[in-house]
């Protein structure tokens, strides 16, 4: 069910009703929200979710465990009760084909019973301690299996085959559930805080259970922490005509970056990066900045979209992209770029590492290592592997050279602190464009032909002849000047959300000259998406990751 298709949008009209007539009845709208988040996540794949009740009922009481306190007989049975029920439900439309999972499912439990009163037995810090390793090995073997399994598929078949042996690929290809590295790192955030004794865990299965499969952020993110996001599960939430306006606004113009933008400039990157050798070398220079802002208005209109659809219902999601082409340096464009993403790597893998505390050696080894497994994250893939190198290395040598504290220091509106922060501008534009070329193309050497037939295009000078008479770039041109107006008023302003609300009249009776401005955006960007939408509804880019 994508933000883009009709059925969602029938989809959130009948959720949104329902949940605000039950206002004030807190436990009825969580129920609503898990209800509608499971059947949202089923709407793909019945059997994904197996996968996140399991999540959801192993921190569940794995918090508890790790919080120090036993946990009661009642929270066993909850989290049981919730894993069996949906079970039962996932399997039942193809029970002829899935009783598989229900029979390993009621497997499950006795084992898990015996693991739990074993872990019970362990006293102080060591019995916390080991709740939080169950649950790192739960999550992060669950997603191993199921994302990274076909990473060694390709080597399993070759191997049986030098040895005489045929094995049908088909056979051992597992599919990948959409979301599961979101809400995975979602729900060990949650152990890892009560661990450190950030939170206290919840006693409520059903706030946390909605927490977990919130429908809005579940399938892209952003990665929302328990600290943050929890809490207003906890909390009664009111209608608010304000809030609802502005969370309406930010979905429209996500739907219009996405639809409008991101799904028409697509061909022009699909184009280019078909066979990097034999494209033209202005037309692959086209299309790396092609997909540049393809993933950029991809990626960042759905965590738009998440954002307006939290809101339009009381929930507040963090930011999760903040100009990131306007960065100067390979730290300040992470600051910008995937923020959820970023900073959780930062707080559960950089600094657990030793961050930049233990050495100068030891602080690039660990910004290599967390950018290593931050791409190795998008996907099994040598190219996001690669690509995740390339920044690693990329921050370690602005890193050693004292790149961002130099610029720090030149502020100020002369012409020099502008030439410099511009050139350095253009430089990481650059090096940006080389990573997303390392994670467009399918393989590394194709990344490598895409780079130098781009380059070609500007060391023969073919982009002074040929790059505004190429259709293609006037195409990429008219679709993408909204945003570069949009972002240059962000720019200036400082402000993210810049369009008021719309229709409230001044203390005088009539709309300002700003709310009139807004009303005439929002039009725009409805009519865009009536008249300027792509055909065809094309699935979010990280769906896949």
């Amino acid at each position: 069910m994508l933000f883009n298709s009709g059925i969602f949008f029938l989809f959130f009209a009948c959720f949104f009703c329902l949940y605000w007539l039950m206002r004030g009845q807190l436990r009825l709208q969580n129920g609503l929200i898990l209800g509608a988040s499971y059947l949202f996540y089923g709407w793909w794949d019945e059997r994904f979710l197996i996968l996140i009740a399991l999540s959801t009922a192993c921190d569940f009481i794995c918090g508890l465990g790790t919080a120090g306190p036993r946990y009661r007989r009642a929270h066993l049975a909850k989290a049981a009760g919730l894993l069996l029920a949906v079970a039962c439900i996932a399997t039942l439309p193809t029970i002829a084909t899935s009783w598989i999972y229900l029979v390993a499912i009621l497997g499950l439990l006795p084992v898990a019973w015996l693991v739990l009163r074993r872990l019970d037995q362990l006293s102080g810090p060591i019995r916390r301690k080991a709740y939080l390793v169950t649950s790192i090995i739960l999550n992060l073997g669950l997603l191993g299996i199921f994302k990274y399994f076909g990473f060694f598929t390709e080597s399993f078949v070759q191997a049986f085959s030098s040895l005489g042996m045929n094995v049908n690929e088909s056979l051992v290809q597992i599919i990948l559930p959409v979301g599961i590295s979101f809400y995975t790192f979602q729900t060990l955030s949650y152990t890892i805080d009560i661990y450190r004794k950030q939170m206290q865990p919840t006693e409520r299965l059903i706030d946390f259970a909605a927490y977990v499969a919130f429908f809005p952020q579940l399938v892209a993110g952003p990665i929302e922490r328990a600290r943050n996001l929890l809490p207003q599960f906890e909390n009664t939430r009111q209608w608010d005509g304000d809030k609802a306006t502005s969370g309406a606004l930010l979905f429209t113009w996500g739907l219009f970056k996405k639809i409008v933008i991101a799904d028409n400039i697509a061909p022009i990157a699909n184009a280019a990066f078909a066979s990097p050798a034999e494209a033209a070398p202005v037309l692959m220079l086209v299309g790396i900045i092609a997909f540049a802002f393809q993933i950029y208005c991809d990626f960042s209109g759905y965590s738009d979209m998440a954002r307006g659809l939290a809101r339009m219902i009381g929930f507040d999601l963090m930011l999760n992209f903040n100009l990131p082409y306007l960065s100067r340096t390979p730290s300040e464009f992470w600051r910008r770029w995937h923020i959820s993403l970023s900073s959780w790597l930062r707080d559960y893998l950089y600094v657990p590492l030793g961050g930049n505390r233990k050495g100068r050696l030891l602080t690039y080894r660990n910004l290599f290592i967390t950018m290593l497994l931050g791409g190795l994250w998008h996907g099994a893939a040598w190219t996001f592997i690669a690509w995740g190198a390339f920044h690693g290395a990329i921050l370690a040598v602005y890193r050693v050279l004292s790149v961002d504290a130099w610029l720090a220091r030149q502020q100020g509106p002369t012409a020099r602190s502008f030439s410099i922060n511009l050139g350095a501008w253009a430089v990481m534009t650059v090096l940006t464009l080389v990573g997303w070329t390392f994670f467009r193309t399918q393989s590394i050497g194709d990344a490598f032909t895409a780079m130098a037939v781009a380059g070609s295009a500007v060391t023969s000078g073919a982009i002074f002849t040929e790059l505004f008479i190429l259709p293609q770039t006037g195409q990429l041109l008219f679709y993408l000047w909204p945003l570069l107006l949009v972002q240059t008023m962000q720019a200036t302003t400082g402000k993210l959300e810049f369009m008021p609300p719309l229709m409230r009249a001044s203390e005088q009776g009539s709309v300002s000259l700003r709310q009139f401005a807004g009303l005439n955006a929002l039009l725009f960007l409805i009519c865009g998406i009536f008249f300027l939408s792509a055909d065809g509804g094309q699935q979010f880019i990280y769906f896949d990751f």
